[in-house]
């Protein structure tokens, strides 16, 4: 006969309450080997076995629910590999919001540690907005380019077409033509991107849209711009961001 254990023996091991193990009976997860005559729960080795599987499904985070429907099913080891795999979907997706949480919490350190302290705390969700858009900004940007880029090749490569075959007068009109749309692109290109991006100081965090002459002769990098900043004046590489 297989050694028994009292349901009190059974949460001394599993260092569980007596209460959960009769939860798990009342739900039909785990039931007794018998009930002895004097009304005892008995369990043997195999009920240790489900319940150590339901304690461990339930620390992954599954719910009763779910740890139900593993025990029930005959190919229980197929259904715990799906499980698992959605479990590990689930927690990828809980592992990006809390990135995204640890985020919002430096940005507002970093606000934090400025002069003006939680005064310019306002929306920290905004400030993580403005990032997003910041990057959306400069992927639209990046693509307008390359569409400028492939205009001017294929201008180009009509040119030379041109000159091979002698076709100066067509070569001469296109060249006006393709220097006229290349201008016209990069004017609309860049006064749309100077419509929407502003400028942070370095010195003092303040934040600015300087002139479009200024703007558009500035020394700059692919994040920041040579600019003198209208509240401490001093002229530094100025953080860009969005309006």
């Amino acid at each position: 006969m297989s050694e028994e254990y009292t349901i009190g023996d059974l949460a001394k091991q599993l260092n569980i309450t007596t209460r959960t193990i009769r939860y798990y009976d009342q739900k039909g997860l785990v039931k007794p080997s018998r009930v002895s005559e004097s009304g005892y729960r008995l369990y043997s080795n195999e009920q240790i076995k489900q319940l150590k599987l339901i304690i461990f499904l339930k620390e992954l985070g599954f719910s009763l629910k779910d740890i139900q429907k593993i025990l029930e099913d005959p190919n229980s080891e197929k259904t715990i590999g799906l499980l698992l795999k959605d479990q590990i979907e689930r927690n990828s997706q809980e592992v990006q919001k809390l990135e995204k949480q640890n985020k919002k919490i430096v940005q507002l350190q970093k606000a934090l540690n400025k002069p003006k302290g939680i005064a310019e705390v306002t929306d920290i969700t905004k400030i993580m907005n403005n990032e997003t858009r910041y990057k959306e900004l400069t992927r639209s940007m990046w693509k307008l380019s390359a569409v400028e880029i492939a205009v001017e090749l294929i201008g180009m490569t009509f040119i030379a077409y041109c000159i091979i075959n002698k076709m100066n007068t067509t070569a001469y009109i296109s060249v006006a033509v393709l220097v006229v749309i290349l201008v016209a692109m990069s004017v609309v290109l860049l006064k749309n991107y100077y419509q929407k991006v502003a400028y942070i100081c370095p010195n003092c965090d303040y934040k600015f849209v300087p002139e479009l002459k200024k703007f558009m002769f500035a020394a700059h990098t692919p994040h920041t711009r040579r600019l003198r900043c209208p509240n401490c004046h001093k002229k530094s590489y100025c953080l860009e961001t969005v309006r």
